[in-house]
């Protein structure tokens, strides 16, 4: 309009209506906004309901997993004490066809691991990444009185045959032919790895002697990477001859360890001295021991026990990692690469079927 007059009805009315359409604006876009954090909040619901029910689905499988193998020990038992513990016979092919028949062999077990790792994470890949891990085997009077072990003290190392009797998958129908080891660049063949998951469940250990209580059936071993519970098949003294001086192994197998530095704070070191004057580690560590289990924390968690798809992540004071050691939890960050920090440990309180107990 045309300054110093009066302004048209069309323009009054227009001017009316800009507070109304910013109104109307902004509370569309409160609305959208609104609609857009419930639909977040649903999606996460609906996220942590999933997560959840796939978390209780693989607790249940391992549980029933557990009891299954218990039931199949069971008939094993039976079984072996049937047919005096080996079944086979002289001719194991079909000369005809040229197949090759499945013939079953029962084992018994002489002994059973224990050990401070409660559950497979935490538990070392090799046992000689962690000297300071201790632990026993109770002998099976039954099957293997003391005297079968008689003299195995004059060696310091010995092979340990055993089952990986917490695989989850022990009933499959199917497994994988190649699996891909953690440095190896490819897959490879599973007999080529030291994967637990093979054929068979069967698993070999190399383990440092450090005494025999004859009293209580005992053989005392270190070094060791065994479950608390692990049924153990044979034990065999290690001898010169099985360290060939010309080993050859892939280039991937060479590479070093690449291991974390760990540190206590001092809450954490307080901690494990407070839980060893409980006997929480008992027998195999006591509070005169606060330095070996220090060091076996340590050692445990410079190889980092984390899933696979938590390695390489940061955590903080307000989100630490678990993971058992016998019947204590240990709580621990990751706040840079290659640094860990143990920051604290309680008391736990263990599922029946893997108790940390005292022969």
């Amino acid at each position: 309009r045309v300054q110093g007059t009066p302004p048209s009805r069309s323009c009054m009315t227009a001017m009316k209506d800009a507070p109304s359409s910013a109104v109307i604006a902004a509370s569309l876009a409160l609305a959208t906004i609104a609609a857009y954090k419930y639909h977040e909040k649903k999606l996460k619901d609906v996220t942590q309901k999933l997560t959840n029910l796939r978390d209780a689905e693989r607790k249940g499988r391992i549980k029933a997993e557990i009891n299954l193998r218990q039931v199949i020990k069971y008939e094993d038992d039976k079984r072996v004490s049937a047919s005096n513990a080996f079944y086979a016979q002289d001719d194991m092919s079909d000369n005809k066809t040229g197949k090759v028949e499945e013939k079953p062999m029962f084992l018994r077990c002489v002994g059973t691991i224990v050990s401070p790792f409660t559950k497979r994470m935490g538990t070392p890949r090799q046992g000689a990444l962690a000297p300071h891990a201790r632990g026993y085997i109770q002998m099976n009077p039954n099957v293997a009185p003391m005297e079968t072990i008689s003299g195995i003290d004059l060696f310091s190392h010995a092979w340990v045959i055993f089952c990986f009797h917490a695989n989850t998958d022990c009933q499959s129908t199917s497994m994988k032919t190649k699996v891909k080891p953690p440095r190896a660049p490819h897959k490879v063949g599973s007999m080529a790895t030291r994967s637990p998951h093979r054929p068979n469940n069967i698993g070999l250990s190399l383990v440092k002697i450090t005494g025999v209580d004859e009293k209580k059936k005992r053989l005392y071993i270190a070094a060791l990477d065994l479950v608390n519970g692990t049924p153990v098949y044979d034990v065999k003294p290690v001898v010169p001859w099985d360290c060939p001086n010309n080993l050859v192994v892939p280039s991937w197998v060479s590479q070093d360890d690449a291991l974390s530095t760990v540190s206590f704070t001092k809450e954490a070191g307080d901690n494990l001295e407070y839980l060893l004057k409980r006997k929480k580690l008992a027998p195999l560590y006591t509070v005169k021991d606060f330095d070996d289990a220090k060091e076996a924390i340590k050692e445990i968690l410079s190889q980092d026990p984390r899933a696979a798809k938590k390695r390489g992540k940061l955590s903080t004071m307000t989100e630490p990692y678990k993971v058992t050691f016998g019947s204590i939890e240990l709580k621990f960050i990751v706040e840079e690469q290659g640094k860990v920090d143990v920051i604290g440990m309680a008391e736990l309180e263990i599922d029946d079927s893997t108790v940390f107990v005292d022969g």
